[in-house]
């Protein structure tokens, strides 16, 4: 003689236990994980002056992970130059613990953005750094690496840093 399975009544319904298991099981896959964090900051009026860094403080999800950390840079469609060069500054108990230095190249030589854009803005992200740890470094700063005082065009630059 076979048993029975069991069932459980929810509102009215029989649900047979294997049916509620694989339920819970695909609703804790479909779960935000909090595996990544991103902040962004303005530039205001677009002009974004040599010697205006954008401070960051990142916050890591779980203090045991390790993280890739990505640049991002938005900017017009107007911007009037094929790269943009940045400055990293990784600080950590208000010294330079790194410094790194990227240049996005965003056209190429007759002008086309490499990037697509939505409506009249663009966003280009750049690995810095990967295998960041929890206190690595508490800031960073960015600053813009052109040789002109103000650099026209930029919107908002933006950290990320994504769980491995």
């Amino acid at each position: 003689m076979r048993p029975k399975p069991i069932n459980i009544l929810v509102k009215g319904h029989k649900i047979g236990i294997k049916f509620m298991i694989m339920t819970l099981i695909c609703l804790g896959a479909c779960s935000p994980k909090h595996s990544s964090y991103s902040e962004f900051k303005e530039i205001e009026h677009g002009v974004w002056a040599k010697t205006a860094a954008c401070e960051f403080i990142p916050h890591y999800g779980d203090s045991l992970g390790v993280y890739d950390l990505k640049l991002a840079l938005c900017y017009a469609h107007d911007y009037p130059y094929r790269n943009m060069s940045v400055v990293v500054d990784f600080i950590k108990n208000d010294s330079l613990v790194k410094r790194s230095e990227i240049d996005y190249e965003l056209a190429d030589s007759n002008g086309n953005r490499k990037i697509a854009g939505f409506g009249v803005a663009y966003q280009s992200e750049h690995e810095v750094l990967s295998d960041v740890r929890v206190g690595d470094f508490d800031k960073i700063r960015v600053w813009q690496g052109l040789a002109c005082d103000t650099l026209q065009g930029v919107t908002q630059v933006g950290i990320i840093l994504k769980k491995k």
